[in-house]
């Protein structure tokens, strides 16, 4: 598999992905209209005895687009702030993980090597060079972040910095970039 097609199924991910999120959204929704209609059921019980009369039946149109509005209000301000965050550009989330920029004139060796092998997957795959930004962690991690390749960069972790030598480096830059 080719640079391209890694990037063309990431993309078809992408769309899985979105439809998951519909999906649990649907499942969330269902979820909380039970946990109201047991609410409701439990506050209009028969106090005499242990029997349970739901008063609004199991279904209740009516408090099912409540709790549904309630719900789905709630999940639209949560994605509508994130993606607001998020649209801010790469380096936003970058920096939410503690990222900090690595200058393009750096001297360290394995950031300088880092930088490199970043620009050379550049030129390979015709995207900009984005910004590189390193995570003060000890694990061996990366992510690509950003809405478009204008906006987008890098973030890799020490331990990967420390730990992997230039071959792996350029597959998990090379991964990244595929995103």
């Amino acid at each position: 598999m080719d640079f391209f097609e890694h990037q063309e199924r990431a993309r078809r991910n992408t769309v899985l992905l979105v439809l998951y999120f519909f999906l649990a959204v649907a499942l969330i929704v269902v979820a909380i209209y039970i946990v109201v209609l047991i609410f409701i059921v439990g506050l209009n019980r028969k106090t005499e005895g242990i029997e349970v009369v739901p008063v609004a039946g199991y279904w209740d149109p009516e408090i099912f687009a409540y709790s549904a509005g309630a719900t789905l209000i709630i999940i639209l301000l949560g994605t509508l702030y994130k993606t607001i965050m998020l649209s801010s550009g790469g380096s936003v989330v970058a920096g939410m993980f503690g990222g900090l920029p690595i200058p393009t004139d750096t001297t360290e060796t394995k950031l300088r090597r880092l930088l490199n092998v970043v620009e050379e997957m550049s030129l390979a795959s015709g995207v900009p060079v984005p910004p590189v930004f390193l995570l003060e962690e000890k694990g061996i991690n990366a992510f690509a972040a950003g809405f478009k390749p204008e906006d987008a960069v890098i973030a890799v972790s020490r331990g990967a910095v420390e730990r992997l030598n230039r071959a792996e480096l350029q597959g998990v830059i090379a991964h990244e970039f595929s995103h």
